[in-house]
């Protein structure tokens, strides 16, 4: 069942679901369960597992072998692509940062992984959802000996088929979008958390870029993005790339001039030292080496 279901990894719990399957429909591909295997009981449900698996020196191909890029319990159900895998993993992840900008067609697709997951407890939360959607009643209700396997976050080594995964936790909720099996944070996401972490997209310059080609086409989704963050620095910097930059005159960007604060030794690229070229309007110091972007240069004092 577990080849035939698409996935290129799947969890213990993972296994439970298609066990409880298996048995609700009383059988698979035509062949049907004996008899005497009446109900899924929680030793049943732990042997059947038990019997699918094993570690990868066992070479026993009836078997799942234990998926060697995690520490955590994982088995290799298909061949997949780092991203697939990554995805098939963590159900709550979605690609982020220059990941995310090469599934919107907006940058080439970078070397390394980067993946955003919701913090552990919100993680957990929505693991419960599923566990309650499973089982058929509210999870605190559920006793021990009911569920044999606990849906688990994976735990990734640094390499996972062959490229390095950056996984960042997330207090804020994250919205995604999708196509297909793939998973990307949604467009206004991509472009707040680009602007956000500019050095996990490919640099300042190659953000800028992007903002410069593609943020007029997605305004609004980034202009609300941008209004609902709890990051002042962030609507400070977008402001200036939409309305210095890009020229677009909008109420909604006025509005995050508010957010500038005089005095203050903001910058438009926060990894960079400061520099003397600023924005008087948004109260940003432009310390990035593009002549091409709109500033003063500072009196000396």
């Amino acid at each position: 069942m577990a080849r035939d279901s698409g996935v290129s990894v799947i969890s213990e719990f993972g296994l439970y679901i298609l066990a409880r399957k298996l048995f609700a429909d009383r059988g698979y591909a035509g062949i049907p369960i004996p008899p005497r295997n009446r109900n899924l009981t929680y030793r049943r449900a732990r042997n059947l597992v038990s019997e699918a698996t094993c570690d990868p020196e066992w070479q026993d191909e009836r078997r799942l072998p234990r998926d060697e890029d995690f520490s955590s319990t994982l088995f290799t159900v298909a061949p997949a692509g780092t991203v697939s895998v990554m995805l098939a993993a963590d159900p709550f992840a979605c690609l982020s940062h220059g990941s995310a900008l090469s599934f919107h067609g907006l940058a080439p697709e970078p070397p390394e992984v980067h993946l955003v997951t919701p913090e552990r407890a919100q993680w957990q939360q929505q693991a419960n959802a599923i566990v309650e959607s499973v089982m058929g009643w509210p999870f605190e209700e559920i006793e021990a000996d009911e569920l044999p396997f606990r849906p688990t976050r994976p735990v990734p080594h640094r390499d996972v088929r062959g490229r390095v995964v950056h996984r960042h936790e997330m207090r804020h909720p994250i919205v995604m979008e999708q196509r297909g099996e793939l998973r990307a944070a949604a467009i206004g996401e991509t472009f707040r958390d680009a602007l956000d972490k500019p050095d996990w997209c490919g640099g300042i310059e190659a953000v800028i870029d992007v903002w410069r080609r593609h943020a007029l086409k997605h305004l609004d989704a980034i202009i609300a993005t941008v209004s609902a963050s709890s990051e002042k620095i962030l609507r400070v910097r977008a402001g200036y790339l939409l309305e210095e930059v890009l020229g677009i005159d909008d109420i909604r960007i006025t509005a995050w001039a508010a957010d500038a604060q005089r005095g203050s030794s903001r910058k438009l690229d926060s990894a960079a030292p400061y520099a003397s070229r600023f924005s008087a309007r948004w109260m940003l110091s432009i310390n990035v080496a593009d002549s091409s972007l709109p500033s003063t240069t500072k009196p000396e004092a």
